[in-house]
Formats: structure tokens, C-alpha cells, sequence
């Protein structure tokens, strides 16, 4: 996974219209969750995430899981803290990313890679947003991930899934829609 250095490198048509919401709504300063209207981005919400800040410590806490995330990761981790996610990729620093993002009150992009059963590497776009809700401080973060043509990898990744649970390598994932 690498963060890029700025939005320039995003090659992502979905991360640049989120991106362009999300400064729409900015003007001085980080946007209020108030001002969120799904409305406005409702083709982007199968590959939204939205996540609950908790600063004592420093955690991440999923809310909502676009069905696409769900459907790449092969597990609906709304609910669940990232720190008890095992990614398909476990050494990606996403904590790094969220504090970056939280500390620097602007936006991170990047790109992930994920490796499947055969080996094989499959790499997609991401951003990270921090929100506001009623105050100055980042309360909650709204990200979304690109897969582009992932329906032709789909079932050759291995799904996340909580800490401590077992692979399931050869299970099926299942398709939503």
C-alpha cells in the first residue's frame, strides 16, 4: 500500500467525485456530518465506508459498510475496530492512515494491493476523509475504495475477517446484488 502525495496521483473517477463532494461541503474547514447528504453521492454508496473516531486511544470503529466493500473484503465488518480486523494484507499501515488523516485534518489517498490465492496482485484506490459533527473536533471519517474491474478477481481473495478467526481460504464469497 503507499499513500500518495496528493490528489493529483488518482487516477480514480469515483475518489475524485468524493473528493470534489467533500471540498464542496469543506469551504473553511472540515465538513459537519449534519451537512451529509447520501443523496448527493448516491452512486458512490456501495463503495463508501464510514467510521466512528475514539480518541482514548487512538481507534477507528466501523459504522457503515458500502455493500462493494463488503462484497472485496468478503465480510461486513460494520461494527467492528479496525484494530480487530485482520486484512487480506496485515501489514497496511490503515491506522497510520486514519491518524495521518486525524492529525492532519485533510484528506489521505493512496493505493492498496491485495494478493490473491494464486498469487496474483490486484490493486485499487482509496481515500480517507475526516468529518466533523457539532464541534472543531474529527469525529467520524467517510472513505471509499475503487475497485475498478474487481468482479474478474472476486473469487480469488482471501476474505478479512475478526482477529483470531479461521482462514477460509477455499470458502466461497458471497455476491451481493
Amino acid at each position: 500500500m503507499s499513500r500518495y502525495s496528493g490528489e493529483s496521483e488518482v487516477r480514480s473517477a469515483k475518489v475524485k467525485q468524493l473528493s470534489a463532494w467533500w471540498h464542496g461541503l469543506a469551504s473553511a474547514d472540515i465538513p459537519d456530518r449534519r451537512d451529509v447528504d447520501p443523496a448527493q453521492i448516491k452512486a458512490l454508496l456501495p463503495y463508501i465506508v464510514i467510521s466512528d473516531v475514539e480518541r482514548a486511544p487512538f481507534r477507528i470503529r466501523y459504522r457503515l459498510v458500502g455493500t462493494k466493500v463488503v462484497e472485496a473484503t468478503g465480510f461486513d465488518f460494520t461494527h467492528h475496530y479496525l484494530d480487530q480486523l485482520v486484512p487480506v494484507e496485515s501489514d497496511e499501515p490503515w491506522m497510520q492512515d486514519y491518524a495521518f488523516a486525524y492529525q492532519h485534518r485533510s484528506p489521505v489517498f493512496g493505493v492498496s494491493e491485495l494478493t490473491t490465492k494464486v498469487g496474483a496482485q490486484y490493486a485499487y484506490e482509496f481515500a480517507l476523509f475526516p468529518l466533523r459533527n457539532g464541534a472543531a473536533t474529527i469525529d467520524q471519517f467517510i472513505a471509499i475504495e475503487d475497485y475498478f474491474d474487481f468482479s474478474r478477481v472476486a473469487r480469488e481473495l482471501d476474505p478479512w475477517r475478526p482477529v483470531g478467526s479461521p482462514v477460509l481460504s477455499d470458502a466461497p464469497i458471497k455476491r451481493l446484488g
